[in-house]
């Protein structure tokens, strides 16, 4: 008979995920080499986006309210998924619907339930009505084919089916990348893509040493909970880069601070009950004074710092943070040999990941 690892040469999901990273640099470039499909005339004329998503898309949808609204002369609000269950009367009329997710998730069909409510609506997925029923998914390809039979648009990102694991390495990054060319087509958008060398620069950040040598050497120092600290605008989408610890190897999500917040409250309890702070650094020299001060702040009262520095402006530069804290969490992973395909609670979240009621 078989043993086990005959069975299974990946027990652990280890070997897909490393294969899934690997392509991640020609994935990406292969998006920018090849630009996106033009947007609909609808699309372009929208004044008012209401933009949504969880998981990991949650950070997407609020990637590209930062954008519309800082770089464009459109004006974006960020919705949670549960606002669409019971919205208030006529809330959306007026506004272009702007839904994120990979897979098309019950939960994310709330909102596109709630599309006739809106003016046009638009969604963000790496799935398409062929690749729905090709994965043996009839309503979600209906549903999918629905959408484009009202003239509503459907923006196509990596990774389709990207499932087996628990943890998503290709979506999360894919995501920003349209977002970025989905906000570039606007006339007057201040928001430039980036080129070839620059992403490929930001696709190979990895997590600086002395912060993979303290989380592989005392892990336990770390799952009890530890904080990120960020600047505006990161620290508005930057769920997912502390969902990869809660993902990746089952930790506590870290809070997320901003710089100036982080002296508003989580300083203090830190003293209280001690925990390590990663700071996300950019390329400014604001951000540079800022985890100066914080790192000495820490180090008075005898608290762990540690710096991953990405050399680029915000709009970039969650990409490197991307590659790097990916980098980070992959190797804490496959040190404790954490099981990505059998996780925790497998099959048992339908009661809210399921929901999706009638509208």
């Amino acid at each position: 008979m078989a043993n086990s690892s005959q069975a299974n040469p990946d027990p652990l999901g280890h070997a897909l995920l490393a294969e899934r990273l690997a392509g991640i640099p020609a994935t990406l470039a292969g998006m920018l080499a090849r630009g996106p499909v033009p947007l609909s005339g609808r699309t372009l004329a929208t004044q008012r986006f209401l933009v949504t998503g969880t998981g990991s898309s949650e950070a997407h949808a609020r990637y590209l309210v930062m954008l519309l609204n800082l770089f464009t002369d459109r004006a974006a609000a960020y919705l949670p998924l549960s606002g669409f269950v019971e919205p208030a009367p006529g809330a959306f009329a007026g506004k272009t619907l702007v839904v994120w997710s990979q897979g098309v998730s019950p939960n994310a069909q709330i909102a596109l339930r709630r599309r006739r409510e809106f003016s046009h609506t638009v969604l963000f997925t790496a799935s398409t009505p062929a690749a729905a029923l090709a994965a043996g998914k009839p309503d979600r390809a209906a549903l999918l084919q629905g959408l484009l039979d009202e003239g509503n648009e459907l923006v196509e990102f990596p990774l389709a089916e990207e499932y087996t694991t628990l943890i998503r390495f290709v979506g999360p990054m894919a995501g920003y990348l349209a977002a970025l060319q989905f906000a570039a087509q606007f006339p007057g958008c201040r928001a430039p893509l980036p080129s070839p060398g620059q992403l490929s620069a930001l696709l190979d950040a990895r997590a600086p040493r002395d912060l993979l040598d303290a989380m592989l050497r005392l892990p336990s120092a770390w799952s009890g909970g530890f904080n990120l600290v960020t600047a505006a605008p990161i620290s508005d989408f930057s769920q997912n880069l502390a969902c990869k610890f809660m993902e990746g190897v089952y930790w506590p999500c870290p809070p997320i601070s901003d710089f100036l917040q982080f002296a508003h409250g989580p300083f203090q309890q830190m003293n209280a009950a001690p925990k390590p702070v990663i700071f996300l650094q950019g390329g400014s020299a604001a951000e540079a004074e800022m985890v100066d001060r914080s790192v000495r702040m820490l180090q008075a009262v005898g608290l762990a710092a540690f710096v991953v520095k990405i050399d680029a402006p915000p709009l970039y530069s969650i990409l490197g943070y991307e590659a790097a804290l990916n980098d980070l969490v992959f190797a804490v992973m496959r040190h404790l040999r954490v099981n990505q395909v059998e996780w925790p609670g497998k099959g048992r979240d339908d009661l809210l990941y399921g929901f999706c009621p009638d509208v």
